[in-house]
């Protein structure tokens, strides 16, 4: 999975994601944070489950690729429904996937 932002500052982009959880009951259990330069999402209820997406750089924007997936046990049921959410909340924060 690959990830494109138009927006430099991944700092506003976190802020752009979590402004987009917002009040859903997906936003109480997801949460978006920097590692260096990656962007790690933790996902923590029943299990920790972690997908971390490394800086490719851009030069129109930021671009993420998935090169690690650590999902828990308990996760693995409900793997395509999450990240189907994840896919609409980073639309919504102005990012594309791929």
């Amino acid at each position: 999975m690959k990830i494109s932002f138009t927006e430099k500052d991944p700092n506003k982009i976190i802020e752009k994601i979590t402004d987009a959880l917002g009040g859903r009951e997906l936003g109480k259990m997801v949460q978006f944070h920097l590692q260096g330069e990656d962007l790690v999402v933790t996902i923590s209820k029943l299990g920790t489950s972690t997908l971390t997406f490394t800086n490719k750089g851009n030069k129109s924007g930021l671009k993420y690729e998935l090169t690690n997936e650590k999902i828990a046990f308990t996760h693995k049921a409900f793997k395509d429904d999450v990240k189907a959410k994840l896919h609409k909340v980073i639309e919504q924060a102005g990012g594309k996937i791929a």
